[in-house]
């Protein structure tokens, strides 16, 4: 059985792509179907699902008929058993369901992964029994309440524990991977030796990089950006702006299909103009225009934004390269960084400057985090509770717990002045940094530290330092 994931345009929503299965060659219809139900009903609430999650749900039934392919069925004559069977494989466990590490060649893959496979095979089959087609699978299944966020006066609804929504699940799923309190972020020297190695690889990843880490939007939003976003930088600044200061910008959130805001600001607008759209745009579009003529590709109306310096417009697949190339090269072999880490970032990043120009003090955090803190995360991120908030609340605890000063602690310069050895902290992160480009004789560690976002620049203070 030969298997390939194509992406074409959905037939009923627009501006929204599907992919689809080609089972030797031929549309694979029972997949089809279903792919294109869950896009319109796949998501939260049973809205639309996001915009590029409808690729992992075409591999997930790709790898459902694989599977069933290897052990010569197909999806309409499998049993829960065959489904079992599979399970056990993926986790490395014997029919009895116990660990079974030995028996197997390759490592498990987590319980989550296991349980989001299995939740969108189960989809599949109830959607196949829902609109009649004939198979030999039956579900059997069992009925837990639905996870809820608790608001911060839920406990005013004291009926809620009795009317809560209860759902349907497989009962092939399996235990929950263990939960981690706290997100993936970087601190700010981190993200500053990310950076370097993304420009290394091409200035795009970098401006991206920087974009994501200073709005929070997610990988799909970023490359939906238009070149007009960033074009009014100069008369934004003649009229009176700072580059401190944001503007609002439109995205379409995950999951929907109308538009909301995000705030861009000035300082982004600065570095992808002066970096990118003014000395590369133009010689990575002719280049594209070229590409698209010697490969015979049709050009879209509107001019891609994000182009690569050998003219191929920028996709996700090579986004995630360039972060897993990146992350090698930090000597991240196991923990590598993400795309989505960036997001976590600057929602991390945002609790800490609300906590310091607020003096909310984050260590001693009661039963319910700061208002001030949950509506500073809605406001950024477009959603948030107060268990989000406490998970971030965690996230920037961990970064500061070392109390290292390396970059996601901000200081002011009149005490960084004073105190030696956060500088000497601060010249050890740079001389890792830049290794034998490192130049002692010429390193100021007062500008390195501003530079690297580690202590607030006091201009009063400043101008004595110099």
């Amino acid at each position: 059985m030969e298997i390939e994931v194509i992406t074409v345009n959905h037939p009923n929503i627009a501006k929204r792509e599907i992919s689809l299965l080609l089972v030797d060659n031929v549309i694979d219809v029972p997949s089809c179907d279903f792919l294109i139900y869950e896009a319109r009903y796949g998501g939260r609430n049973g809205g639309l699902s996001g915009k590029s999650s409808h690729k992992m749900k075409a591999f997930q039934v790709a790898e459902l008929y694989k599977y069933l392919d290897d052990i010569d069925l197909t999806w309409d004559k499998a049993t829960e058993s065959d489904i079992k069977r599979i399970r056990n494989a993926m986790l490395c466990w014997d029919s009895n369901d116990n660990p079974d590490i030995k028996y197997y060649d390759y490592n498990p893959i987590k319980n989550d992964s296991v349980n989001h496979k299995l939740n969108t095979w189960f989809k599949f089959y109830k959607y196949m029994k829902q609109i009649g087609i004939q198979n030999d699978m039956i579900l059997s299944t069992k009925k837990i309440r639905k996870f809820e966020y608790k608001s911060m006066l839920h406990h005013l609804n004291y009926r809620a524990s009795s009317t809560s929504e209860v759902v349907e699940v497989w009962k092939l799923k399996v235990k929950s991977s263990p939960k981690t309190i706290a997100y993936h972020a970087l601190t700010r020297t981190e993200f500053a030796k990310l950076s370097q190695h993304l420009k290394n690889i091409d200035l795009v990843f970098e401006l991206l990089a920087v974009f994501m880490v200073e709005t929070g939007l997610r990988i799909t939003a970023v490359l939906d950006a238009k070149k007009e976003d960033f074009q009014s930088f100069f008369k934004l600044i003649s009229s009176g702006k700072e580059l401190n200061d944001v503007v609002k910008r439109n995205y379409i959130p995950k999951g929907g299909d109308e538009f909301n805001q995000y705030e861009l600001p000035l300082r982004v607008m600065q570095q992808i103009n002066e970096k990118y759209l003014i000395r590369e745009y133009n010689d990575r579009l002719y280049k594209y225009e070229q590409r698209c003529k010697r490969l015979d590709i049709q050009m879209p109306k509107e001019s891609p934004l994000w182009i690569l310096k050998n003219g191929k417009v920028l996709e996700k697949h090579d986004i995630w390269k360039a972060f897993e190339t990146a992350s090698n090269l930090m000597g991240r072999t196991t923990n590598k960084i993400t795309p989505h880490w960036l997001r976590h970032t600057f929602a991390t990043w945002t609790i800490m400057d609300v906590a310091n120009a607020k003096n909310i003090p984050l260590e001693n955090t009661g039963t319910t985090p700061s208002p001030l803190l949950i509506l500073a995360l809605q406001q950024k991120l477009g959603h948030a509770n107060a268990e989000t908030t406490f998970r971030y609340i965690v996230t920037a605890l961990e970064l500061m717990k070392l109390n290292l000063n390396d970059g996601a602690i901000k200081i002011s310069l009149r005490s960084f002045l004073r105190d030696k050895n956060s500088q000497s902290l601060v010249k050890r992160e740079a001389l890792n940094e830049f290794g034998e480009d490192f130049i002692d004789s010429k390193f100021d560690v007062v500008k390195y530290a501003i530079s690297r976002g580690i202590v607030i620049d006091d201009e009063i203070t400043y101008e004595l330092y110099e």
